[in-house]
Protein backbone atom coordinates (compact mmCIF):
# COMPACT_ATOMS: atom_id res chain seq x y z
CA UNK A 1 0.00 0.00 0.00
CA UNK A 2 2.53 2.59 0.63
CA UNK A 3 4.42 1.87 -2.39
CA UNK A 4 1.34 2.80 -4.36
CA UNK A 5 0.70 5.84 -2.24
CA UNK A 6 4.01 7.22 -4.23
CA UNK A 7 4.04 5.91 -7.16
CA UNK A 8 3.98 7.78 -10.03
CA UNK A 9 3.04 7.00 -13.81
CA UNK A 10 4.85 9.81 -15.30
CA UNK A 11 2.11 10.77 -17.19
CA UNK A 12 1.33 13.96 -15.43
CA UNK A 13 2.99 16.06 -13.23
CA UNK A 14 2.35 15.69 -9.22
CA UNK A 15 -0.16 17.85 -7.93
CA UNK A 16 2.07 19.65 -5.33
CA UNK A 17 -1.42 20.91 -3.39
CA UNK A 18 -1.86 16.87 -3.37
CA UNK A 19 0.11 14.35 -1.62
CA UNK A 20 -1.76 11.34 -1.97
CA UNK A 21 -3.28 9.99 -5.38
CA UNK A 22 -6.86 10.52 -6.13
CA UNK A 23 -8.04 6.88 -5.06
CA UNK A 24 -6.25 7.09 -2.05
CA UNK A 25 -7.75 10.27 -1.20
CA UNK A 26 -10.83 9.28 -1.84
CA UNK A 27 -10.39 5.86 0.62
CA UNK A 28 -9.07 8.45 3.09
CA UNK A 29 -11.65 10.53 2.81
CA UNK A 30 -14.86 7.86 3.26
CA UNK A 31 -12.65 6.30 6.42
CA UNK A 32 -12.97 9.88 7.88
CA UNK A 33 -16.54 10.30 7.11
CA UNK A 34 -17.48 7.22 8.85
CA UNK A 35 -15.25 7.49 11.84
CA UNK A 36 -16.35 10.88 12.41
CA UNK A 37 -20.10 10.42 11.30
CA UNK A 38 -19.95 7.34 14.16
CA UNK A 39 -19.04 9.65 17.15
CA UNK A 40 -21.23 11.86 15.94
CA UNK A 41 -23.74 9.36 16.60
CA UNK A 42 -22.35 8.18 19.48
CA UNK A 43 -21.04 11.68 21.65
CA UNK A 44 -23.74 14.01 19.74
CA UNK A 45 -21.45 16.69 19.29
CA UNK A 46 -21.24 18.78 16.26
CA UNK A 47 -17.66 19.63 16.29
CA UNK A 48 -16.74 16.06 14.70
CA UNK A 49 -19.14 17.00 12.01
CA UNK A 50 -17.21 20.14 11.47
CA UNK A 51 -13.79 18.13 11.38
CA UNK A 52 -15.28 15.36 9.03
CA UNK A 53 -16.41 18.49 6.45
CA UNK A 54 -13.01 20.00 6.79
CA UNK A 55 -11.15 16.61 5.91
CA UNK A 56 -13.76 15.75 3.11
CA UNK A 57 -13.32 19.45 1.60
CA UNK A 58 -9.88 18.65 1.00
CA UNK A 59 -11.13 16.72 -2.21
CA UNK A 60 -11.44 20.05 -4.00
CA UNK A 61 -7.24 20.04 -4.27
CA UNK A 62 -8.02 16.89 -6.79
CA UNK A 63 -9.44 19.10 -9.39
CA UNK A 64 -8.82 22.74 -9.02
CA UNK A 65 -5.48 23.82 -8.10
CA UNK A 66 -5.98 27.80 -9.25
CA UNK A 67 -4.56 29.92 -6.49
CA UNK A 68 -8.31 31.59 -5.61
CA UNK A 69 -9.79 27.85 -4.77
CA UNK A 70 -6.50 27.05 -2.91
CA UNK A 71 -7.10 30.24 -0.85
CA UNK A 72 -10.75 29.78 -0.25
CA UNK A 73 -10.40 26.16 0.84
CA UNK A 74 -7.80 27.71 3.55
CA UNK A 75 -10.11 30.24 4.77
CA UNK A 76 -12.87 27.12 4.63
CA UNK A 77 -10.48 24.79 6.55
CA UNK A 78 -9.49 27.54 9.42
CA UNK A 79 -13.32 28.72 9.65
CA UNK A 80 -14.55 25.21 10.21
CA UNK A 81 -11.48 24.31 12.22
CA UNK A 82 -11.69 26.95 14.63
CA UNK A 83 -15.38 26.83 14.92
CA UNK A 84 -14.82 22.74 15.70
CA UNK A 85 -12.69 24.18 17.96
CA UNK A 86 -15.45 26.43 19.91
CA UNK A 87 -18.11 23.41 19.99
CA UNK A 88 -15.21 21.13 21.33
CA UNK A 89 -14.79 23.52 24.36
CA UNK A 90 -18.18 24.08 24.58
CA UNK A 91 -18.79 20.32 24.53
CA UNK A 92 -16.08 19.82 26.90
CA UNK A 93 -17.82 22.25 29.75
CA UNK A 94 -20.91 20.47 29.35
CA UNK A 95 -19.26 17.27 29.99
CA UNK A 96 -17.47 18.40 32.53
CA UNK A 97 -20.69 19.96 34.30
CA UNK A 98 -23.01 17.31 33.69
CA UNK A 99 -20.30 15.04 35.62
CA UNK A 100 -19.48 17.73 38.34
CA UNK A 101 -23.80 17.01 38.68
CA UNK A 102 -23.55 13.21 38.66
CA UNK A 103 -20.60 13.20 41.32
CA UNK A 104 -22.80 15.55 43.62
CA UNK A 105 -25.85 13.63 43.59
CA UNK A 106 -23.66 10.24 44.35
CA UNK A 107 -22.40 11.80 46.81
CA UNK A 108 -25.03 13.59 48.58
CA UNK A 109 -26.85 9.98 48.11
CA UNK A 110 -23.96 8.28 50.14
CA UNK A 111 -24.41 11.12 52.29
CA UNK A 112 -28.39 10.07 53.04
CA UNK A 113 -27.34 6.21 53.00
CA UNK A 114 -24.76 7.28 55.80
CA UNK A 115 -27.41 9.21 58.00
CA UNK A 116 -30.63 7.12 57.08
CA UNK A 117 -27.85 3.75 58.54
CA UNK A 118 -26.85 5.98 61.43
CA UNK A 119 -30.53 6.92 62.49
CA UNK A 120 -31.45 3.47 62.27
CA UNK A 121 -28.29 2.12 64.38
CA UNK A 122 -29.75 5.16 67.00
CA UNK A 123 -33.09 3.46 66.80
CA UNK A 124 -31.71 0.07 67.66
CA UNK A 125 -29.18 1.38 70.17
CA UNK A 126 -32.33 2.85 71.78
CA UNK A 127 -34.57 -0.37 71.87
CA UNK A 128 -31.57 -2.37 73.32
CA UNK A 129 -31.05 0.51 75.86
CA UNK A 130 -34.67 0.44 76.79
CA UNK A 131 -35.18 -3.29 77.10
CA UNK A 132 -32.63 -3.38 80.20
CA UNK A 133 -33.91 -0.46 81.50
CA UNK A 134 -34.49 -1.05 85.36
CA UNK A 135 -37.41 0.94 86.04
CA UNK A 136 -40.62 -0.59 87.66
Amino acid sequence: MPMYMVTDTGEKMQNVYTPLSLTVHIIFCVIATALYLTLYYRRGSVHYLLLMFAIDATIITQYWTTTLSITLLGISEIVLVGTAIFFYVKYSRKLKAENAAKEAAAKEAEERARAAEKAESDKDQKLVDNAFDDDF
